[in-house]
């Protein structure tokens, strides 16, 4: 089959399931690895597709996952819960990294131990500012609107030069290569956190198993404490380590 003939049915494919893996497409026309991937390469540069960890999926596909102001006002109960369960991990005079989440905002709101705190979230910085025993550095950069977070090679530059004692981080999605983010910069600058940080503590709903977003972060052995909402299935749990900490908070 003529490439322009594939590109045509896999953007039907794509329109229809929403993902597609490199596996599938080279199933689904008998083709070569590297012909899929010129495929896939060709349907990026024209915008017909995002590029994922193993894929590619619609370029719509990250408006099936709540923006910043409709996901706080979902899952409040479950959101407290483990941000309470985080700050059980919070010791006084830690270096620690704060990523930007609704659920981390909690964590920056309930927060009362006498702690140094880096993060590029303008929210958490704000939550924060209220509370002169907390040492509050903002990792500046150029400012995202829509997810109010800051970031430039200046705040990759920053991170580079600390060690965290402990980072909190957030994700858009998990599956068995890792934990994703929706935006590119955002990726870079977490990538970078987990590299400096002694310890990785991951906060997140169970249902970011079902959510498919483009930017691979990290595999899931950098995960020292995973918090979640709902016990994981054992596929679920056979994603990461055994020696990884899950932690399922109590709903009661």
């Amino acid at each position: 089959m003529h490439q322009s003939k594939r590109i045509a049915r896999i953007k039907e494919l794509l329109a229809e399931k929403k993902e597609l893996t490199t596996k599938e497409i080279m199933n689904e026309f008998n083709i070569s690895q590297d012909t899929a991937r010129r495929d896939i390469l060709l349907l990026v540069e024209r915008g017909a597709a995002i590029r994922t960890h193993g894929g590619i999926i619609s370029p719509n596909y990250d408006n099936l996952i709540p923006g910043y102001e409709e996901r706080m006002l979902h899952f409040t109960k479950e959101k407290n819960a483990i941000a309470e369960v985080a700050l059980s991990y919070l010791r006084k005079d830690v270096v620690c990294f704060v990523d930007v989440s609704t659920t981390l905002l909690k964590f920056c709101q309930k927060m009362n131990e006498k702690v140094t705190v880096f993060t590029h979230s303008l929210d958490n910085v704000l939550a924060m500012s209220l509370k002169p025993y907390i040492n509050i550095n903002l990792l500046g950069g150029k400012l995202n609107i829509e997810n109010r977070f800051f970031y430039g090679m200046d705040t990759l530059q920053k991170i580079n030069k600390i060690r965290f004692d402990i980072a909190f981080i957030a994700t858009g999605s998990i599956d068995k290569e890792g934990i994703y983010l929706v935006n590119q910069e955002d990726a870079a600058i977490i990538q970078c956190v987990i590299e400096n940080s002694r310890k990785v503590i991951l906060v997140a709903e169970n249902q970011k198993f079902q959510y498919k977003v483009p930017y691979h972060v990290c595999s899931l052995d950098k995960i020292d404490v995973f918090i979640t909402d709902k016990p994981l299935t054992k596929e679920q749990r056979n994603f990461f380590n055994e020696d990884t900490e899950i932690k399922v908070i109590n709903k009661e």
